[in-house]
């Protein structure tokens, strides 16, 4: 199985961005801006809506412009991501493309790097990539809530071939966030999930239930198991070994207190 790499810096090709090839190559292949076609090109990208795209209804819109920092985090809508079903050769074998589902007046950032696409349908195309290796872009989303802008980063893992969907849903009730978690914890062997329960938190992401974000990720430290909301924590935990095991001592003690286990 070939190793994850992830990367954070991403080179669009936007008005008044210019990166050295050097950058480039030390960073990692990175998306471009696409805009969208009124046909796809070469008629490859299937139509396609994502589940829950209708979710987004809001009327009262931001008198303010877009600020250069948004702190406001979503209350009611989130960001969902789901691979688009499609034929062989609707994606180039060594690109990945991402599809974004937005408002129309919704900004996106990846890798940090402001997008100009504009509309509810938008598409990234990424250069030439090594096949079989899976690679994280951050996707960050500004939209509309209640009349204030609000944003939200999402980690996106991707390989060669593949192409994503990122869209707005409505956020799920504290309820549904548990039973959605307890469904994934179910998908892992019955020891593993034992010991993803008795951590209850990824060890990355403290406040993220383990499930929350999929089927949690195991790493191996020092011969003991840690579980990760997703695999974009997995370079951050592996950075201190000593610090990460502490931290998952940390979290047994205390879901242990409180479950009186």
């Amino acid at each position: 199985m070939a190793p994850t790499r992830t990367f954070r810096i991403g080179t669009f090709a936007l008005a008044g961005l210019s990166l050295t090839a050097a950058l480039i190559l030390a960073a990692g292949p990175a998306l471009t801006a696409a805009p969208v076609p009124d046909v796809p090109p070469s008629g490859k990208f299937p139509p396609w809506q994502p589940p829950s795209f209708n979710d987004y209804h809001e009327t009262a819109r931001p008198t303010q412009p877009l600020p250069a920092v948004i702190t406001a985090p979503p209350v009611k809508y989130t960001i969902s991501v789901t691979t688009v079903p499609q034929k062989a050769g609707e994606v180039d074998a060594d690109r990945v493309v991402l599809m974004a589902h937005v408002p129309e007046d919704a900004r996106v950032w990846i890798e940090g790097d402001p997008t100009t696409s504009t509309g509810t349908e938008r598409f990234f195309k990424s250069p030439r990539m090594t096949p079989d290796q899976e690679y994280h872009y951050m996707v960050r989303v500004a939209w509309a809530e209640d009349g204030h802008w609000v944003s939200k980063e999402s980690s996106i893992p991707v390989t060669a071939g593949q192409m994503q969907c990122f869209f707005i849903r409505k956020a799920a009730t504290p309820a549904d966030q548990v039973a959605e978690a307890q469904a994934n914890l179910a998908k892992l062997s019955p020891e593993d999930r034992k010991l993803a329960e008795a951590q209850k938190f990824c060890v990355v992401e403290n406040k993220t239930l383990l499930g929350a974000m999929g089927v949690p990720v195991k790493v191996m430290l020092k011969d003991q198991p840690v579980f990760l909301c997703c695999k974009a924590c997995e370079k951050q935990a592996k950075a201190d070994p000593d610090k990460t095991l502490a931290k998952v001592k940390e979290l047994k003690a205390k879901n242990a207190k409180q479950t009186g286990k």
